[in-house]
């Protein structure tokens, strides 16, 4: 039986994180039904069991990093059948890739599939993407094939997948090397900044995002495909950012998160 070739590829920064890198590497060379090949782009030499190819980048601004993460796999884009990006710090499992391809058989093509991610403790779970203003869109509740599937509105989860496909019609969208400016969204920016100083206090922000997370927040908010995430399986579709840091706000990140009580209500809402 011909397995599928994936190709996976990682962005590293720095020195700091190696130990996760080298789970997460291990972890993907561990699948058993697909042939991984394992590309990082990194601003230092490397050597970690697994890894296939280490890309040293020079760059002004590191910000852009992931992003030629997005050329190597568009560079492949013949070459493979599946395809996925991700930081060198969330655990992918061979059962994402799976329900992935699963989910495309049977959504329409103008949907693809995407992950939540989680942290946890000796507390419980937590949703670091479940934060501020964004929550899931209640009157999206798509169902096929027996399962349920629903929009949540940040689309950030520092990784994507995938499938030959997917990835063509992607780059018909969009130039995929380069990140995606949205015309209005400058305008926008402008218009708040004005408002801000009238009124003297803060405004709410529209949903923005930074260079480094529009890598993979591109392909979902102007690839031409809603994304939805699978609300009757919903956990085959989480994926462990594995420092667990937005929990209590270490390393000078900001404490983003929500309990999964809120999260068990919300699907609980969603499904019903």
């Amino acid at each position: 039986m011909n397995k599928n070739k994936l190709l996976a590829v990682l962005v590293n920064y720095g020195d700091e994180q190696l130990n996760y890198l080298a789970e997460v590497v291990s972890g993907l060379k561990s699948f058993k039904h697909y042939d991984v090949t394992v590309i990082v782009q990194s601003n230092i030499t490397l050597n970690i069991e697994g890894i296939d190819t280490v890309n040293v980048i020079t760059l002004e601004d590191y910000q852009l990093l992931p992003l030629t993460c997005r050329k190597v796999i568009w560079d492949n884009r013949d070459d493979y059948d599946v395809f996925l990006f991700g930081e060198n710090d969330h655990l992918f499992l061979e059962s994402h890739i799976d329900k992935h391809l699963e989910y495309e058989k049977i959504l329409p093509e103008n949907r693809i599939t995407g992950l939540i991610q989680f942290e946890e403790n000796e507390k419980g779970r937590y949703y670091p993407g479940y934060h501020h203003h964004y929550d899931w869109k209640y009157n999206t509740v798509e169902e096929y094939n027996g399962l349920k599937f629903a929009h949540f509105s940040n689309t950030h989860q520092a990784t994507f997948i995938l499938s030959k496909a997917q990835l063509h019609k992607i780059g018909e969208r969009f130039n995929f090397n380069n990140l995606v400016k949205d015309p209005s969204l400058s305008f926008m920016d402008k218009v708040l900044n004005k408002l801000k100083k009238v009124m003297q206090k803060p405004l709410k922000h529209p949903n923005t995002y930074s260079v480094k997370c529009k890598v993979n927040t591109d392909v979902y908010d102007y690839g031409g495909m809603k994304k939805l995430i699978c609300i009757s399986e919903f956990e085959d579709n989480l994926i462990h950012h594995l420092p667990n840091i937005y929990i209590d706000g270490l390393k000078g990140r900001n404490k983003f998160r929500s309990h999964e009580d809120r999260m068990s209500n919300a699907l609980k809402k969603l499904l019903n």
